[in-house]
């Protein structure tokens, strides 16, 4: 999808997008070959200019270069560039439930959950938290969250001092220009083919009661809060690839391909019904 972008070109929005890719002109060779058709001499030459970075971006797999240039929302033209090259293992799905809704100092990351390279990672300990972000930040290349561009990061880069300059993906807004807004269960709900959670109606708020009765010593509270964790983080692989088809379904002009979901990871914990019971006031 990359190579029928032009987004990111200077003076490109979406209106021209469209106009071009209706035009015919549908990847960057297109362009390229009849820029003197569509623009004025000047604008062509400053097109040609970009087009020719742009290739040589995507030939040294120098994806930050595209990231600068296109919104949050697009992000998701660099996907099928990684599938190609065979980045899949590269792409890191992270969730983090927190102490409370403020940045730190005044709140602080209680448990992380990340997916990466097919397996999945969940910690709570301060300094094995840190670790897991380090490796994320020097071996991921492109990193995918449900509205971490406004909260998960952020957050991770206060408290941690990380910087996380790799492309991100932010599914929340992707989503929202499909047409499916609202928060992640909401999503889910609305594509059955995907893996549904089993963690009851358990939200962010039960979250921080669940932290809390871990620190009292509840037994199996960590576990659940684990389970809710997980399951915020491993539907977010399989969101990417519904995304793209459906955009596939919705820009059939550039045939672009369809993908099949892959399997959801099993999670090792689950929810216990008594700590459930507990964070609805029961006994």
């Amino acid at each position: 999808m990359l190579e029928k972008s032009f987004l990111h070109l200077p003076g490109i929005g979406p209106q021209t997008e469209e106009k071009l890719w209706g035009l015919g002109l549908s990847d960057w060779q297109d362009l390229s070959e009849n820029l003197t058709d569509v623009f004025g001499a000047k604008k062509a030459m400053q097109l040609a200019r970009a087009l020719e970075e742009s290739e040589a971006a995507l030939e040294a797999g120098e994806f930050e270069y595209f990231r600068t240039r296109l919104k949050g929302s697009q992000i998701w033209r660099l996907l099928p560039n990684y599938f190609r090259q065979d980045l899949n293992n590269k792409i890191a799905y992270l969730d983090i439930e927190t102490t409370g809704l403020g940045f730190p100092p005044e709140s602080h990351s209680t448990t992380i959950a990340i997916l990466f390279g097919g397996q999945l990672y969940l910690e709570h300990d301060h300094q094995k938290k840190l670790e897991l972000l380090r490796m994320i930040e020097n071996e991921s290349r492109l990193l995918v969250s449900f509205n971490g561009l406004c909260f998960d990061l952020p957050f991770l880069r206060r408290e941690f001092g990380l910087t996380l300059r790799q492309p991100h993906l932010d599914l929340r807004y992707w989503f929202s220009d499909l047409g499916l807004r609202g928060g992640l269960k909401k999503i889910q709900k609305a594509l059955p083919e995907i893996h549904q959670r089993v963690s009851m109606d358990i939200d962010g708020f039960d979250a921080v009661k669940l932290w809390r009765l871990h620190k009292t010593g509840v037994p199996k509270a960590l576990e659940t809060l684990y389970t809710y964790n997980a399951e915020d983080t491993i539907v977010l692989e399989q969101l990417i690839y519904c995304g793209l088809n459906m955009e596939s379904q919705r820009r059939t002009q550039l045939k672009l391909p369809n993908y099949p979901l892959p399997m959801a990871p099993s999670i090792p914990f689950e929810v216990c019904p008594k700590v459930y019971r507990l964070i609805r006031g029961g006994h």
